[in-house]
């Protein structure tokens, strides 16, 4: 094993010089990563404040009990962030407020159903539908025909003999 040399002392090659980044690029993208943090930041803002409401509405339905309401005030207290509120006062008995709460790629809902003592009575998450919570409301525009129906049922079931209060109208 003899070696020679030249091959021990022979150069290493030269490490290749590193290309300097530009300062132009290098701002171009900090500013890129900022605008991802802040949207990355809104979204996850609109995400919390809705799923903290929610998890504030569930205690606040488990601490009422067998009621399972509770005060519209309350709910006001621990709604967070700034959702957009639509109300919707087309229910005979039951008011429902739509919260909206609006990020870059979506949109987190809060449906509420008030009652005529502004008790919370049910909620839910969903965008739209006939029921909130499992619960339809009653239209005011469908309310008289909802009650003479029951009349003609009542006057069916009793042989045709009207109700006192049928009399007075």
């Amino acid at each position: 094993m003899n070696s020679t040399p030249e091959a021990a002392e022979a150069p290493e090659p030269a490490p290749k010089p590193k290309k300097k980044v530009s300062a132009q690029r290098r701002i171009v993208s900090w500013i890129f990563i900022g605008i991802l943090l802040a949207i990355v930041l809104y979204e996850w803002r609109a995400k919390s404040s809705q799923a903290n409401t929610v998890n504030s509405m569930e205690a606040a339905m488990a601490e009422a009990g067998e009621v399972a309401e509770f005060p519209f005030t309350e709910f006001q207290e621990f709604k967070q962030g700034t959702p957009s509120e639509e109300i919707d006062e087309s229910g005979a008995i039951l008011r429902q407020h739509h919260y909206r709460w609006n990020g870059i790629f979506k949109t987190y809902d809060l449906r509420v159903l008030v009652d005529e003592h502004e008790m919370v009575v049910s909620f839910d998450t969903l965008k739209e539908g006939d029921t909130v919570g499992g619960i339809r409301r009653i239209l005011k525009k469908n309310l008289q025909a909802l009650k003479d129906k029951q009349m003609k049922l009542m006057e069916q079931s009793s042989g045709g003999a009207k109700p006192a209060d049928a009399e007075k109208k």
